[in-house]
């Protein structure tokens, strides 16, 4: 590739050399259009860039309203974990007082239950008492 960049700078130094008035205009001409076209380049460059940074300046914007919005949304399901936590624990409170007023009532049913074979025992003997005191 250098071979061939300096085989083409001597050959256009030797024909500058041979037609000097030809050839410097022409390469001025060149060069010219070659700021002209590297000038336009470099602007073109510069708004592809500023267009880049703005793009990514809004996808940055973008980002942090979602960030906001997973913060919000974070916070709201751990305000709901917690009266989840609140209401279970009053479910328990309540499971307990169930469990609890369930065996109060058995305890009472057997308890009515004794009380009932008391008096049926109690009926039995009066009753017997009376037969007794009848036969007597």
């Amino acid at each position: 590739m250098k071979f061939i960049t300096f085989a083409a700078l001597a050959a256009l130094g030797t024909a500058s050399a041979l037609s000097p008035a030809l050839a410097d205009p022409v390469t001025r001409e060149q060069a010219k259009a070659d700021y002209h076209q590297a000038k336009a380049d470099a602007v073109k460059s510069q708004m592809q860039k500023e267009d880049a940074q703005a793009q990514a300046d809004a996808n940055q914007a973008d980002a942090a309203q979602a960030q906001a919005q997973a913060n919000v949304a974070q916070s709201n399901a751990t305000d709901l974990h917690a009266q989840a936590n609140a209401e279970q624990s009053q479910a328990n409170i309540a499971q307990s007082q169930a469990e609890t007023a369930k065996a109060q009532a058995d305890s009472e049913q057997a308890r009515a239950d004794r009380a009932a074979a008391n008096r049926d025992a109690a009926l039995d003997r009066a009753a017997e008492a009376r037969d007794t005191a009848r036969n007597n």
